[in-house]
C-alpha cells in the first residue's frame, strides 16, 4: 500500500519536473541517429544534430510556460521512456498534445453552437 505522505511528495516531484525544461544529455541520441542514418552521410553529423537539439531547447524555453502542465508532464514522462531523449521530440510531443486540445475544444465548441431542436 502507498502511503498518503509519499503520494504528496510524488505529486510534488512531477509538479516541480514540468515547471522546468528537463536537461538531456543529446550527444548519444545525436550519434545513435547518425549511425543509424549512415554514419553521417548526407552532411548529418553529430554536430548538426546537436545544433538542431540545441535550437529545439531554446524553442522550448520561450514557449514553455504556455503548454498546460498536465500537457509537459506527459511529454516529459514520455521521453523518459523512449531510452534516447530529444528535445525536438519533446517540442513535437508538445505540439501533438496542443494540436489535439485545440481539436477537441473547437469540436465542443461547435457541439454547443448546434441550434435547439437538431441533433
Amino acid at each position: 500500500m502507498i502511503m498518503p505522505g509519499l503520494l504528496l511528495i510524488g505529486a510534488g516531484l512531477v509538479i516541480s519536473v514540468a515547471d522546468t525544461i528537463p536537461r538531456y544529455d543529446v550527444r548519444p541520441t545525436c550519434r545513435a541517429a547518425v549511425e543509424m542514418i549512415g554514419g553521417g552521410t548526407g552532411g548529418r553529423s553529430v554536430e548538426n544534430c546537436m545544433a538542431g537539439e540545441e535550437g529545439a531547447r531554446k524553442e522550448l524555453e520561450k514557449d514553455w510556460s504556455g503548454f498546460p502542465n498536465v500537457e509537459r508532464t506527459q511529454c516529459v514522462a514520455t521521453m523518459a521512456k523512449g531510452g534516447s531523449p530529444s528535445y525536438v521530440e519533446l517540442a513535437v510531443c508538445l505540439d501533438m498534445m496542443r494540436d489535439s486540445r485545440t481539436h477537441h475544444e473547437e469540436e465542443r465548441a461547435k457541439k454547443t453552437q448546434k441550434p435547439a431542436g437538431k441533433r
